[in-house]
Order: structure tokens, then C-alpha cells, then sequence
């Protein structure tokens, strides 16, 4: 294992593959992380909703901002291994991306748990990233 992508949003399901990354980090002590937030941009459709955009992109800005510290804080016992990446876009696509770039072996995404009608509604991310990959994708539930 040379290195691994972990998809990181903040939310619980992200933090427990986040716990499963840092077995990982344990196990292949020659292995490194590139933790990836993918930030969806605000698109405003009128003027009301140009300034609601702008205060949607401060929120993400400041949200990359605390998941980076919280990612350095629990992985800082893995020193110069770890980094942190924010990309814009499409979040299956952008962590595909991410992964290909850096010439990830794994992916690793936390799954919310939704229900087969929720994913043909809403999609799922780790879903997509399964089916797009090139690289072995774990998905935490």
C-alpha cells in the first residue's frame, strides 16, 4: 500500500473511515494519505440568490479550513504522510480525480446508509466512486 485517498466531509460516517484510514497508516507505515474535501460550488440563478451564494462559499471556505485542522490534529502522529486537498465540483468525480492524480491504491469513503429509494433520488457518492474508480474503493458504513 503506497498511498490512500480518504473523502472527508465532516459528517460521522466520513470519521469513522477516517478511524479505518488510520489502521491502515498503522499497518503499511510506508503508506500516505491525501484526506480530500470536495467543495460544491454555489451557483446563483438570481440576484437573491447571488449574495445567499457568496455566504455559501465563505461556509465552505471556513468549513475546509476546520476539516483541515481536525484531519492535522488526528493524523498528526503520521507527520509528513498525510495531506490535506480541497477540490470543486462534483464530489464522486473530484475524489476520482484526486485519487488518480496522486496514484492512490485505495480509496476510502464513509457511506450515510441510505436506503436504495434515497440513493435513486438523491445519489450517492460513494456509490459513484465505486463505479468510477480504477482503484480499490472501501466504503465504512
Amino acid at each position: 500500500m503506497n498511498h490512500i485517498v480518504w473523502a472527508v466531509d465532516g459528517s460521522d460516517c466520513a470519521w469513522r473511515a477516517g478511524e479505518m484510514v488510520q489502521t491502515f497508516l498503522d499497518k503499511w507505515p510506508e503508506a500516505r494519505l491525501t484526506a480530500v474535501f470536495v467543495h460544491v460550488p454555489a451557483v446563483p440563478t438570481s440576484e437573491w440568490t447571488a449574495e445567499y451564494a457568496v455566504q455559501m462559499e465563505r461556509e465552505a471556505e471556513k468549513l475546509a479550513g476546520d476539516l483541515k485542522r481536525q484531519v492535522e490534529e488526528r493524523f498528526s502522529a503520521y507527520g509528513s504522510r498525510v495531506a490535506f486537498r480541497v477540490e470543486h465540483g462534483s464530489p464522486a468525480e473530484r475524489i476520482v480525480h484526486a485519487a488518480t492524480d496522486v496514484g492512490a491504491d485505495l480509496v476510502v469513503v464513509g457511506s450515510h446508509g441510505k436506503k436504495a429509494v434515497d440513493r435513486l433520488l438523491m445519489g450517492s457518492v460513494s456509490t459513484a466512486v465505486l463505479h468510477r474508480a480504477k482503484q480499490a474503493v472501501l466504503v465504512v458504513r
